[in-house]
């Protein structure tokens, strides 16, 4: 066999080679744009309702922060409002004695103000949670049916908290 023929071989040989790799590369190009284009057409259906609960947790969490923001702006007047009375306490007191008992009677009424402003907080963060998760079930039902099969969304399982001993810091 002369080199001629050799290398005749081996183009042909190469050329083969070639051309099943760009057949393969092919088809595996076109089975991506099959399934990429399999993956737009399922969220077309899911676009509508991911828009409608987007705009809905904007709404959620805007009003939390604004109620959550006035919540502390009523909560810094009336520590203020509190400090301004200590103070008018002690410019008025002509001793030490009655200095203390004036600021112990204001005690109970300054803790009582407290604990309205973190219930009234605790509101505020307790509906929101609620209306957080009903959004969050509202929407993977939707997405369950619009999908037609639930188990085409990912869940996570839920994750507990690992409970701790009661004299543990």
């Amino acid at each position: 066999m002369s080199a001629n023929d050799t290398l005749s071989n081996l183009t042909r040989t190469l050329r083969h080679g070639v051309a099943a790799c760009v057949s393969l590369t092919g088809r595996a190009a076109k089975r991506s744009a099959s399934l990429a284009a399999q993956g737009v057409e399922s969220a077309e259906g899911r676009i509508p309702t991911l828009t409608a609960a987007g705009r809905r947790l904007t709404e959620i969490s805007h009003r939390c922060a604004d109620q959550l923001l006035a919540q502390g702006l009523a909560g810094i007047k009336g520590a203020l409002t509190d400090g301004a009375a200590r103070l008018r306490m002690v410019a008025q007191a002509s001793d030490l004695v009655s200095l203390y008992q004036g600021q112990r009677a204001t005690l109970p009424a300054s803790r009582e103000r407290i604990a309205q402003e973190l219930q009234a907080t605790w509101r505020i963060v307790a509906l929101t949670t609620q209306e957080l998760a009903q959004l969050a079930r509202t929407a993977r039902g939707d997405l369950a049916g619009t999908a037609g099969d639930a188990a085409a969304i990912r869940t996570r399982p839920r994750r507990r908290p690992r409970s701790k001993p009661l004299d543990s810091p």
